[in-house]
């Protein structure tokens, strides 16, 4: 009986320390990639030229937006005390107000201009809705990117309401209140109902612009973002204990995520990864049937959609450029814009290939290992490549948030001059582009010091470093582009907000105590 209690002993301890060596790995990994994320953003600051073109350069970092950092951060310390009195609806609420107002006049001015593959994306939904399956022939967008037709599926169901780009916008809008608001839900649920963190969460998601802008982006981004975060939420509500529904719920809204933006598949590796934790904390096997669940729901997404198009268009599909071109592109050492950024070589290979999947990976198979063996002979190549890559991308405080709406130089016109002003880079964009750079500033120190302090911590924001760290090493290989790394940049707010909150409180409680000293100094003397 005694070593039979000492065996299941010894397996509980083997267990928990299973569980403390990946946690403290997922914590490590958090520190490294989003320090080096906030410190390569105090050097140097990226952008994209508002032509058509994404047009990319890199400069320092200046001065005043690190004195402004430093504002900022003193502001926010303030704020917290100055919001504390008030109900945490009664803030979100205001924000909401404003936000519905403002973006109410954007989208009345704005142009319903798209291009690129906003433009194609919408064509196909709107042929879709004729019942016209021509955007599926042999070499056309779709058949080329059939990882795009959840999106276009998406846009099909909005068309049946409207068939207006507007209508879209006004969608986005709702889905950025949306995200906002499950932003606050999970700050509350991660860190204990806390009223400061769940304050300066509402204020920083409000504040971050460049998800405002988007609003004008008709595309996946938004929504497949609104999906993943409610998939976390209710992630969590099923830890909380309130019932499988919510597990039910969490399956059904990654599915969705992945069926809007493949790029969340990190998201649903995220999740998978949170319910084996729980299973060795727990040590109950339903939670890795669930993890095994996910994974296998969120990785047929994608071919179930091929299918199904097939099957209703009649037209055979071959399940479009296979992924490995995206990795052969966005690790190429030669290039004309700048590193690992959209150079043509997708569209190049697939047509060499002649559409043949299977023939394109090869090609690209080809292109990784020349690749490997030039970086293996030049390291010094190696090192100016990535570090020019992930700068253009991490270093980007606008995450090409206006550059994707219409640009009047891709032949927009807005009803505002305000905002043909704005979407030229003139006017207010530069403002604009240096608080953001200044906000981002305090957000990165903060959401490194979350991790340095997390051994400490009681409270559990794994799905914020693992979402982060997965974003950032995925586009250490994938196509560059600043604006796909703005859901994991948004991601990290919570632990920000919590940070803040702390860092606030402690001030304030040494300023109150140091004058107590003070005021029991003068009554003695």
């Amino acid at each position: 009986m005694n070593e039979g209690v000492q065996k299941m002993h010894f397996q509980d301890k083997i267990i928990q320390l299973c569980y403390r060596f990946c946690d403290n790995i997922i914590t490590l990994c958090m520190l490294v990639t989003v320090g080096f994320v906030a410190v390569i953003n105090f050097i140097y600051t990226s952008s994209v030229a508002y032509v058509w073109t994404e047009d990319v350069s890199i400069g320092r970092t200046s001065w005043l937006a690190i004195v402004l950092a430093a504002a900022l951060f003193l502001g926010f310390v303030v704020f917290r005390r100055l919001l504390d009195g008030l109900k945490e609806w009664q803030i979100f609420l205001f924000f909401t107000v404003v936000y519905l107002m403002i973006g109410t006049y954007w989208i009345c001015n704005i142009s319903t201009h798209l291009r690129m593959d906003a433009d194609s994306v919408h064509a196909a939904a709107m042929a879709l809705l004729e019942g016209d399956f021509s955007f599926l022939d042999r070499g056309e967008y779709l058949f080329l990117n059939e990882h795009q037709l959840g999106i276009v599926t998406y846009e099909t169901f909005l068309g049946i309401i409207s068939k207006s780009v507007r209508f879209q916008y006004v969608v986005n809008l709702l889905e950025v209140i949306g995200i906002n608001f499950v932003s606050w839900r999970l700050t509350n649920l991660c860190f204990a109902a806390n009223h400061g963190a769940n304050l300066l969460v509402i204020l920083f998601s409000f504040l971050f612009l460049p998800q405002f802008f988007f609003i004008a982006f008709a595309y996946g981004l938004i929504p497949g973002l609104f999906f993943i975060l409610l998939s976390f939420l209710f992630l969590y509500k099923y830890f909380a204990g309130h019932g499988g529904k919510f597990l039910a719920l969490c399956l059904l809204c990654v599915v969705l995520a992945v069926f809007l933006k493949g790029n969340n598949i990190i998201g649903a590796v995220a999740i998978a990864i949170l319910l084996f934790l729980r299973t060795l904390r727990r040590k109950k096997l339903r939670y890795l049937l669930a993890a095994l669940a996910v994974m296998v729901c969120a990785g047929s997404v994608g071919r179930a959609t091929g299918l199904v198009y097939e099957r209703v268009s009649g037209k055979e599909l071959t399940g479009g450029r296979p992924m490995l071109l995206w990795i052969a592109m966005g690790t190429e050492p030669y290039y004309n814009n700048a590193a690992g950024w959209f150079n043509g070589y997708n569209d190049w290979v697939f047509e060499q290939a002649d559409y043949n999947p299977e023939e394109a990976s090869k090609m690209a198979q080809k292109t990784l290992k020349d690749t490997a063996f030039t970086f293996r002979d030049h390291p010094d190549w190696m090192l100016s490549f990535f570090g020019e890559k992930l700068i253009s991308m991490w270093c980007d405080p606008m995450y090409e948030s206006v550059w994707s709406g219409p640009l009047p130089d891709a032949g927009a016109e807005h009803k505002s001059e305000f905002l043909n002003e704005l979407y030229s880079g003139r006017g207010i964009e530069p403002g604009i582009a240096l608080y953001m750079k200044s906000f981002m500033l305090v957000m990165f120190v903060l959401a490194a010091i979350s991790a340095m302090r997390r051994r400490n911590l009681l409270f559990d924001c794994h799905y914020i470093y693992l979402y982060f760290v997965g974003g950032f090493l995925l586009h250490v290989l994938w196509e560059a582009k600043s604006q796909y790394v703005y859901p994991y940049v948004f991601i990290l707010l919570p632990c920000c907000a919590y940070e803040m909150a702390v860092i606030s409180d402690k001030l304030f409680e040494r300023l109150h105590r140091g004058g107590q000293e003070d005021l029991q100094s003068r009554e003695d003397d």
